[in-house]
């Protein structure tokens, strides 16, 4: 038996699977931090769960709590003794409460004047009566998006709980929970194997499950699920459809990772790809089954025990399947008895938003935006096809199929509308617009694809934001953050040179006077909720947060621009220079911080550092200025590297704020002429450098 552990196990009725691994995860963490708070902080935290049960492993504990000493102050000293010097009522109430005698009173000095105190000693608890009072206090007030009470009043949780296992060095831990008491027992299977049986160690737990053929770690049914269902594919030519998100599904609605693979009519395969692996996956969280590409009639799903020695489970799941299919077929061939353009009407009976009118208002402001940006964006030859796509983006809502799978808006769009022999880059401009949806996504095919996106992405939030609605906390009704990321990817990875401030103003535009807010206010609050995105993409890339600082500070005319700045500020920093350089650009900030530099005065340039120091100014300037017309941001900084030893020569030798007014304000108008070139790639100021390190890399000092 491993010293210091804790088997923790719940058993509940059926735990829906999406509030599983959140509640397993606060389960661990909050009991983790209550034992840090006593100084009993494990070693190892293992957790783990099954439809049925939520469990717990901590290895490492100690013993018990460490003896402690705590300071307690009383009352003021000249409150705690009458005259003669016997103790006050004030100074006897602190003595009982404390449990010592007058002999061991302190005197201490506080902020306030003398007190009284004494010392209280407290000896530690056992481990074992510690995890008695943390644990059912920690898993009654775990979060549950919904709960229930039960039986004599029992709850509120997320179901009735019917058995806890609670050991600590093969010790129960006495506790109830819902009246329930822990005890060294569990079962297996409720159907399978209900008898219960007990357990010393968490090794034997694990043990006495697997012999009955569950497993309490996510991880590991989800790697056998995987590999089962691949095996069953494979025996029928194919290999399930790459689904991580409904394998962890799978994985997380049995304790017995079985898997059962059935068939349907061939028929169906009439169906597009899309719509009949979302059938499967919705409505019986089944895997599609494909051969280089292309579907075969089998579908593979989980089921809550080993085998199907009398094939229930399969024909149970097969007819389902075939039900849902069939609605699926029906969904299709009404949908195909009218034309997208002729369902464009229906979207003005659709709201897009109560205070921003129909989705047929939205399809015109789309159309308009899209043909705005192909204009701003050089693509002149798509903006026939972006305004046709734009004007049918939304239709897919009117239709039955999306109405029964709200996944598939835009791709059934897509679908339809190359059914109906409509050019390419509008079908996949309607299929790609949602995407990217994450980070993961990949972009919308082609110009098109991207114009009508970014046209929808920015339609919304000038919309919302337009409104005041913005995002608050974790909510975030209307998928702004998502819609605001996808916009920063597409105009990153795709290389879209794009002022912000000129659409924002463009899609304010196009909703008249339906916003409450302006402009100017519109954009104060989008641009620091693009800049957050941007951060947030560029960290991803691996950047540092204050090499995107130093160029978000020197502006966002577009995002590509941007990222080649920021890059350069990467590179620059492995620069031999760099730290002499930082340092000059963050003393010139000091020095010109409240100070409007005016322009450079040749005849006033005295000191020969600081002739030198503009000669070496002037060149650098031009330099700079065509560099970064060309967006050559590395040259820009390579260039400017080279002035950091002039500047140093300058600091030593040259009094900036010299008592003569005309030299000290033409010294600074060099400075700042200095500081305007600086700040042309990025502000260096934000940079954080550690110079210890710095000379340590380069062998100075």
């Amino acid at each position: 038996m491993t010293q210091g552990e804790l088997l923790l196990e719940v058993r509940a009725e059926e735990i829906p699977a999406r509030m599983l691994t959140p509640a397993v995860k606060e389960l661990g963490t909050r009991v983790f931090e209550e034992l840090v708070a006593r100084s009993l902080a494990p070693a190892e935290v293992e957790t783990g769960s099954t439809p049925r049960r939520l469990v717990l492993v901590m290895r490492g504990l100690p013993a018990g709590e460490p003896d402690s000493e705590e300071r307690v102050i009383g009352p003021p000293v000249s409150a705690a003794y009458r005259p003669d010097g016997t103790p006050s009522p004030a100074l006897e109430g602190f003595l009982r409460r404390m449990e010592i005698p007058a002999s061991e009173v302190l005197r201490v000095a506080t902020e306030k004047g003398e007190y009284v105190a004494a010392v209280k000693k407290r000896e530690g608890r056992p481990t074992r009566e510690v995890l008695a009072e943390i644990l059912p206090r920690v898993l009654a007030a775990l979060s549950w998006a919904k709960t229930m009470v039960w039986g004599t009043g029992y709850g509120p949780w997320v179901r009735p709980v019917h058995g806890v296992l609670a050991l600590f060095d093969g010790e129960i831990v006495p506790f109830e929970l819902f009246g329930i008491a822990a005890s060294r027992q569990t079962v297996g299977h409720p159907v399978l194997s209900p008898e219960p049986f007990e357990v010393q160690d968490a090794q034997g737990y694990r043990a006495g499950l697997a012999a009955r053929g569950l497993e309490v770690r996510p991880a590991e049914r989800q790697r056998w699920l995987a590999e089962r269902m691949a095996e069953l594919a494979a025996a029928e030519g194919g290999k399930p459809v790459t689904d991580p998100a409904l394998v962890e599904k799978l994985a997380a609605i049995c304790e017995i990772p079985g898997v059962v693979m059935g068939g349907f009519d061939a028929r169906f395969l009439e169906l597009p790809k899309e719509v009949l692996a979302t059938s499967l996956k919705d409505h019986q969280s089944a895997f599609a089954v494909e051969r280089e590409g292309r579907l075969l009639p089998f579908f593979l799903t989980v089921m809550d025990r080993p085998d199907d020695p009398i094939g229930r489970v399969r024909s149970g799941n097969e007819w389902v399947v075939a039900a849902r299919l069939e609605d699926a077929r029906f969904f299709l061939h009404e949908d195909l008895k009218r034309p997208l353009a002729e369902r464009a009407g229906d979207l003005a009976r659709l709201t897009f938003h109560v205070q921003l009118g129909s989705y047929a208002e939205k399809a015109e402001r789309l159309a308009a935006l899209a043909e705005h940006l192909c204009r701003e964006l050089g693509w002149t030859a798509e903006v026939a096809a972006a305004v046709e796509a734009a004007r049918l983006l939304k239709v897919d809502l009117t239709t039955e199929m999306v109405k029964e799978f709200t996944s598939l808006q835009g791709v059934m769009g897509g679908l339809y509308a190359e059914r109906e022999g409509r050019p390419e880059a509008v079908w996949q401009a309607i299929y790609d617009h949602y995407t990217p949806a994450t980070v993961e996504d990949s972009l919308p095919r082609g110009p098109v694809g991207k114009a009508v996106a970014l046209a929808d992405r920015f339609d919304l939030l000038v919309g919302i934001f337009g409104l005041g609605l913005l995002p608050s906390g974790s909510r975030d009704p209307f998928g702004l953050r998502r819609a605001a990321l996808g916009v920063v990817r597409i105009l990153l990875e795709g290389d879209l040179a794009l002022g912000l401030d000129g659409v924002v103003a463009k899609a304010a535009e196009l909703y008249g006077s339906r916003l409450k807010k302006s402009t100017p206010e519109i954009l104060q609050s989008l641009k620091p909720f693009f800049e957050d995105r941007i951060r947030y993409v560029l960290g991803l890339a691996g950047y540092a947060y204050d090499e995107i600082e130093a160029g978000l500070a020197a502006g966002v005319a577009n995002l590509p621009d941007l990222a080649a700045r920021v890059a350069a500020v990467k590179r620059l920093r492995e620069s031999k220079d760099f730290l002499s350089l930082v340092l000059s650009a963050k003393r010139i900030a000091n020095i010109l911080k409240e100070t409007e530099p005016g322009e450079i005065q040749e005849a006033l340039l005295a000191e020969p550092a600081e002739k030198a120091l503009h000669v070496a100014y002037q060149s650098l300037a031009a330099e700079v200025e065509q560099a970064a017309r060309e967006r050559q941001y590395q040259r820009c900084l390579e260039r400017t590297v080279g002035l950091a030893p002039v500047l140093d020569r300058f600091f030593v030798e040259v009094l900036v704020m010299a008592e003569d007014p005309a030299l000290k304000a033409n010294r600074l108008a060099l400075l700042g002429a200095i500081q305007r070139t600086l700040r042309r790639t990025a502000h260096l100021t934000e940079v954080v450098v550690d110079r210890a390190e710095h000379r340590a890399k380069f062998g100075e000092g």
